[in-house]
C-alpha cells in the first residue's frame, strides 16, 4: 500500500443487555474510522486496528467495572417461588466495596421501576443493602446491575395453610437450613437494639432476634397477639422440640392455638360449625401476629371480612348498595357477628339461638308469641315451614334477615299477595295448610 493511514475516530457502543458477560457491563463493540490514502472514509479491522481494540477494552473495563464483589444474600438463586399471605420480600444484597454502593441498582426486568434501598448497613468491611419490594400473584421478575444478575419469583398468594407444603423443590424459606444464615449474624443477634425494651416472660421460646426484621408485626400492629408482641416467635414457628430450625406451622394448627386457647375446644363439639374452624386452619380469619383489626382479624370482622367468603351477601354490606334494596339495620350497625358466632353453636347457621328468639331479642313485641303474625290465628313456630321442607316456621320463612327489595325485610311485594301466596296458591294444599290452623 502506498500513502499513509490515519485515525480519525474511535466509535464506542453500550449495550446494556449485554452487561453481564464482561464485569463492567459497559462497553462491548468498538469502532475505527479511518482516512485510507487518497481520501475517503471507511471502516478498518486489520491486525493493528484488532490490538489497539483489545487495548481499549481492557482500558474499558479497568475504568469502568465494579471494584469488589456484588452478591444476592436473599432471596439464594436465581429463581424461587414463594408462598405467602404477606406480598412483600425482602432482597438483601452484599457490597465489599464502598467505591460500589452508587453503581447498585436493582429494578424491574423491564426497567419500568428502579427501587431504592430501604437502608445500608457496614459491618466486618462488608456493606449490606436492604429492598422491600411488592409482588403481584404470578411471576414478578427483577434485575441487579451490576452483575446483571436475574432475581425471578414467583408468587403464590396464601389463604389457608391446611394444604401448604414447603417441602416443594424451589419453595424459598429465608430460615430453611438456619435460624439466622452466617452473613447475618453479624448485625442479627440476640441481643434488642437500643431502646427496645421486651422482656422474657419466663415461658415460651423468647426469640428477640426476630424482632430487627419482623419489628412490624410488634409495633405496627394495633391489636396485637400476645406471643408476637412478647417475642415469642419460636414458640410457634418451630419444628422440633430443640428449636433447633425457624419453620411455618401448616396443616390443621388448631392444636398450636389451643395450646393457649384451651377453653376454645369445645366448639369442635357443637352442631353446627364454621368452616374455617371445622378444618382446623384459625388462620383464614386471625392474623397470628397482629393486625389493625380487633381480635387479630385480617380485616374489619364486622362484615368486611365474612363476605370474602360469602360473596352472596357482599350486595349487604358494602358502600354502595343499590337504592331499591333495603338492608336489616342490625346487620349495616353491627355486622354478622350480631347474630352468628364465627366460631360454632348449636344452631343452624351458627346462629346464637333458635330463628324466633333471636329476632325478638331485640323486636321484643313479638315475644312469646306463637300464633297472630302477619295475621290473626297465623302461626309463628311449631310447625313445617311449607316452603323449606324440614325446617320449622319461623321469622325467615317471610322476612329475608340480610335485606330485601320489599318492605319490611319480605320476600316479595304484599301487593296483590305475592308473599301470602307462596305457601297459600293451590287448593291442592287446603288439607296441608288447615293443619297449620289455617
Amino acid at each position: 500500500m502506498t500513502g499513509s493511514y490515519r485515525l480519525r475516530a474511535i466509535v464506542v457502543l453500550s449495550f446494556p443487555p449485554l452487561q453481564g458477560h464482561i464485569k463492567s457491563g459497559g462497553v462491548v463493540l468498538f469502532g475505527f474510522l479511518i482516512d485510507p490514502p487518497g481520501g475517503g472514509r471507511k471502516r478498518f479491522w486489520n491486525f493493528p486496528a484488532q490490538l489497539l481494540l483489545l487495548i481499549c477494552m481492557i482500558l474499558a473495563i479497568a475504568n469502568n467495572g465494579y471494584a469488589g464483589e456484588i452478591s444476592v444474600l436473599a432471596p439464594y438463586g436465581e429463581s424461587s417461588k414463594l408462598l405467602s399471605r404477606n406480598r412483600i420480600i425482602n432482597i438483601v444484597v452484599k457490597v465489599t466495596d464502598a467505591n460500589d454502593l452508587d453503581r447498585v441498582v436493582l429494578q424491574t426486568e423491564n426497567g419500568s421501576r428502579v427501587y431504592d434501598p430501604d437502608g445500608r448497613y457496614q459491618k466486618g468491611g462488608a456493606y449490606f443493602l436492604h429492598y422491600s419490594v411488592s409482588l403481584r400473584k404470578g411471576d414478578n421478575h427483577f434485575v441487579l446491575d451490576p452483575p446483571h444478575r436475574p432475581i425471578n419469583i414467583r408468587f403464590t398468594p396464601l389463604s389457608s395453610l391446611l394444604n401448604l407444603d414447603l417441602g416443594q423443590s424451589g419453595i424459598y424459606l429465608f430460615h430453611r437450613k438456619d435460624v439466622i444464615p452466617g452473613e447475618c449474624k453479624g448485625c442479627h443477634t440476640e441481643k434488642l437494639p437500643a431502646g427496645v425494651e421486651i422482656s422474657d416472660l419466663g415461658y415460651g421460646r423468647y426469640s428477640p432476634s426476630c424482632y430487627s426484621c419482623h419489628q412490624a408485626k410488634v409495633v405496627a400492629s394495633e391489636w396485637k397477639h400476645s406471643p408476637a408482641s412478647a417475642l415469642l416467635c419460636r414458640s410457634c414457628h418451630r419444628d422440633d422440640s430443640s428449636y433447633s430450625k425457624v419453620a411455618v406451622p401448616s396443616g390443621k394448627i388448631e392444636t398450636l392455638c389451643f395450646g393457649c386457647h384451651v377453653n376454645d375446644r369445645k366448639w369442635t363439639e357443637m352442631r353446627h360449625i364454621h368452616g374455617p374452624v371445622g378444618t382446623g386452619d384459625c388462620t383464614i380469619c386471625h392474623d397470628p401476629h397482629g393486625s389493625k383489626s380487633k381480635f387479630q382479624l385480617w380485616t374489619d370482622g364486622k362484615a368486611a371480612l365474612c363476605v370474602v367468603c360469602h360473596e352472596d351477601k357482599k350486595k349487604y354490606v358494602t358502600e354502595q348498595v343499590k337504592q331499591k334494596l333495603k338492608v336489616h339495620g342490625i346487620l349495616r350497625a353491627r355486622g354478622c357477628v350480631i347474630c352468628h358466632s364465627p366460631h360454632a353453636t348449636d344452631y343452624r347457621f351458627q346462629l346464637y339461638g333458635e330463628v324466633a328468639d333471636l329476632c325478638t331479642s331485640c323486636h321484643t313485641g313479638l315475644q312469646g308469641v306463637e300464633r297472630g303474625h302477619p295475621a290473626q290465628g297465623h302461626p309463628m313456630k311449631g310447625v313445617e315451614d311449607p316452603l323449606r321442607p324440614g325446617r320449622e316456621l319461623s321469622c325467615t320463612s317471610c322476612h329475608n334477615p340480610h335485606g330485601s327489595d320489599y318492605d319490611h325485610l319480605l320476600i316479595g311485594s304484599t301487593r296483590g299477595g305475592l308473599v301470602c301466596t307462596k305457601c297459600h296458591n293451590s287448593r291442592k294444599k287446603k288439607d296441608r295448610y288447615d293443619r297449620y290452623g289455617r
